[in-house]
């Protein structure tokens, strides 16, 4: 059995290669991380009415959430009591039932197992339906439109878990009366590589930008020579929360034909958002936004663009990239269409970014899974000690780059993976 102390070492700031390459270590933390967190599922706009439903996944748990006849969110597994079949196999749609393609039992928009073919015949009218609806998440809750269900019975409410991070998101989320909605559709697609290094990278590292995406730099998407603004600590910071997430703020003006595009909207958001939230949040809207929510659901706005999307985890050197775009629900035609365009071209399954992260992402994961390398930590010490807080902004900041807020995350992680250990005695 792993010994998390051992392989996150929260004084030199190391973690183990181990920790991405490992199937025991995988395997744990499907119960111990993705069993004890709150995990994001949908959003409120995909399910606006009864009967409204997406498929999903909650780490490798496939899922099911859908508005039932009062108007309640809920979150079941897509999986028959029966056999064990996914019960439904699209992405989406409306339905009064789900009905398992192996066997025929189906269950209605409660869960309740409605219809047992033979029932009378072959089970002698002696199932208890009542006993054998779909299996449901203990908790589902929400926040700005964001939807997150949890396998832990007694894990804390979702503002809570959150913590400092609510305030950044509503910097994001709340600028407007309107608030957010998606685009239709989801991006899919898988890499080589282990999840834990997209979360973490989204949730606080921008030392790669100016290697990784040099030829950017060349186009003009980001400022040629550097990878943040001028204004550190006061727009230019990288957030370090106490529950592992994460949050980027650049201070990156948008490229001039980005900035044509766009026309007046940007002042009309900022004039909406000096009404609606306090000045320190107020500064901060029109940065560009990376970040992390523990463990696995990230966020990008940019070049015009918000993009929701998860880290599926698909065995220690696998992953599965979901992503999703949103626009804001008053947005005019020209910023919709910006939006589209935009997260396709940059950060999307054919995104010209896309391609440069996947890539270090997966010779990471496999040249880490030698036998000899592995016996050697990563270092995450940058910026360690010299983060600070400030009397306007919650979390620790410090201006780009550092690691604090990437070392957060493994933090948590090594608590819940610890915690998960103590449970099993």
């Amino acid at each position: 059995m792993a010994k998390w102390d051992e392989l996150i070492d929260l004084e030199r700031k190391t973690v183990s290669p181990r920790v991405f390459t490992d199937p025991e270590v995988y395997r744990e933390e499907q119960e111990c991380v993705f069993g004890q967190s709150w995990l994001y599922v949908a959003h409120e706009s995909q399910i606006p009415r009864p009967g409204d439903f997406v498929t999903n996944y909650m780490g490798e748990e496939p899922i099911l959430v859908c508005r039932d006849s009062t108007g309640r969110v809920r979150v079941f597994l897509n999986s028959c009591r029966h056999r064990g079949m996914r019960v439904c196999r699209v992405d989406a749609g409306n339905a009064r039932l789900f009905q398992c393609p192996y066997h025929s039992w189906t269950y209605d928009i409660q869960g309740r197992l409605v219809g047992v073919p033979q029932y009378q015949e072959s089970y002698y009218g002696e199932l208890k339906r009542e006993e054998w609806g779909l299996l449901e998440t203990p908790r589902v809750e929400s926040y700005r439109g964001l939807i997150f269900a949890s396998f832990a019975e007694n894990i804390e409410d979702l503002v809570a878990y959150l913590g400092d991070f609510a305030w950044y998101l509503d910097v994001l989320l709340n600028r407007t009366a309107g608030g957010w909605e998606m685009l239709p559709g989801v991006h899919k697609w898988q890499l080589r590589g282990n999840w834990k290094l997209g979360a973490e990278q989204f949730g606080g590292d921008n030392y790669h930008a100016g290697a990784a995406h040099e030829s950017m730099a060349r186009l003009g998407l980001i400022p040629p020579g550097k990878t943040s603004g001028d204004q550190p600590w006061v727009r230019d910071f990288e957030v370090r929360t106490e529950k592992g997430h994460g949050w980027i703020n650049l201070a990156i003006p948008d490229p001039p034909d980005i900035a044509q595009a766009l026309g007046d909207y940007p002042a009309q958001l900022q004039a909406q958002a000096r009404q609606r939230l306090s000045p320190a949040q107020s500064e901060l809207v029109g940065s560009v936004y990376v970040g992390t929510i523990f463990p696995n659901f990230s966020l990008i706005s940019f070049v015009g663009f918000l993009s929701f999307r998860l880290w599926q985890p698909r065995g220690p050197n696998r992953m599965e990239v979901w992503s999703w775009g949103l626009v804001e629900r008053d947005a005019p035609p020209a910023a919709r269409d910006l939006a589209r365009q935009m997260q396709i071209l940059t950060f999307s399954s054919s995104g010209i970014f896309e391609q440069d992260d996947g890539e270090m992402w997966g010779e990471c994961t496999e040249v880490m899974g030698g036998a000899y390398r592995r016996r050697f930590p990563l270092n995450y010490q940058m910026g360690a000690g010299h983060g600070r807080r400030d009397p306007e902004k919650p979390g620790v900041i410090h201006p780009p780059s550092t690691e604090i807020g990437v070392f957060g995350f493994y933090e948590r992680w090594r608590a819940l993976m610890g915690e998960g250990m103590e449970r099993k005695g």
